[in-house]
């Protein structure tokens, strides 16, 4: 049976929803924008989803709290359940699980925040809104803190307008790199991103896998094909991404991560999967 499993619509029984109470208070003024549907993609992510959720409910406003779930064998639903969210699990993959939440919101404006992501801003959805109305922009990204280099579309806290992302296609069984295709079609209708310092803080959970710079090349290849220019802008990316740390045994690792990438990118059959149930986080 693939697709969506099970579907627990507001999973918390009616009880209070923690961090609920006062949003509107802390954060008056939205640029006009009553709510929007949050989506979280999870996947045994129980370690730092309470922060997560925690910080969505507390700095944004909220319409609906979309929880697309692959399978959970931890506390994931149950904590999603505290939260208010409507669950709904699937079984098939990243790309399928990020089309059908697309598919599942209502509200103008979406926002996609990972599981891992902690909201650190008190005013990024003021801000956001803020540049979401300037001419030409497609989304807005919260960076991480202390970050100074800012690059591509990732969807750790990123605002959108719904009628962009819904006439986007996405692969279901992606494991990854399902930006690709939000970025190819942007870029396509000149559309621009646009960034808010000092957004949130990114844990990057499964960064501790042994051979994820290789899984990162697989699916590279797997998504752009063999694009010179893809190649050459991810390892641009792995550049920046590193030097973001300001750490110098992480700068002076860059070669070595882009290596690896390319190992991964040149051998995607034996590099494109992850069995993230034994990844230690």
């Amino acid at each position: 049976m693939t697709g969506f499993l099970a579907r627990f619509p507001h999973g918390n029984g009616g009880a209070p929803v923690p961090g609920k109470e006062g949003d509107k208070a802390q954060n008056p003024d939205f640029y006009g924008i009553e709510g929007v549907d949050v989506i979280v993609r999870t996947f045994n992510s129980d370690r730092y989803l309470e922060q997560c959720l925690s910080s969505a409910r507390n700095f944004l406003p909220v319409n609906r709290l979309l929880i697309v779930d692959h399978n959970s064998t931890d506390r994931t639903v149950e904590i999603a359940k505290r939260y208010g969210a409507e669950i709904y699990e699937e079984d098939v993959g990243l790309g399928f699980a990020t089309s059908k939440a697309i598919e599942m919101a209502r509200t103008e404006y979406l926002i996609f925040l990972d599981s891992d992501v902690t909201i650190k801003r008190r005013d990024f959805m003021r801000e956001a809104c803020r540049l979401m109305s300037k001419k030409n922009t497609c989304a807005v990204v919260g960076s991480a803190k202390g970050h100074i280099f800012h690059y591509g579309l990732p969807l750790g806290l990123t605002l959108m307008p719904l009628d962009h992302v819904k006439t986007i296609s996405i692969p279901a069984t992606i494991e990854s790199r399902e930006t690709f295709f939000m970025q190819r079609k942007f870029r396509e209708s000149r559309l621009k991103v646009r960034y808010v310092r000092d957004s949130m803080e990114h844990n990057s959970a499964y960064r501790s896998y042994r051979y994820w710079p290789e899984w990162q090349g697989a699916h590279i290849r797997i998504t752009a094909g063999v694009n010179p220019k893809e190649i050459l802008y991810s390892l641009l990316v792995v550049f920046l991404m590193l030097s973001n740390t300001k750490k110098l045994r992480n700068i002076l690792y860059t070669p070595v991560f882009q290596t690896k990438l390319l190992n991964g990118f040149l051998n995607p059959a034996r590099w494109h999967h992850m069995d993230r149930r034994k990844v230690k986080v």
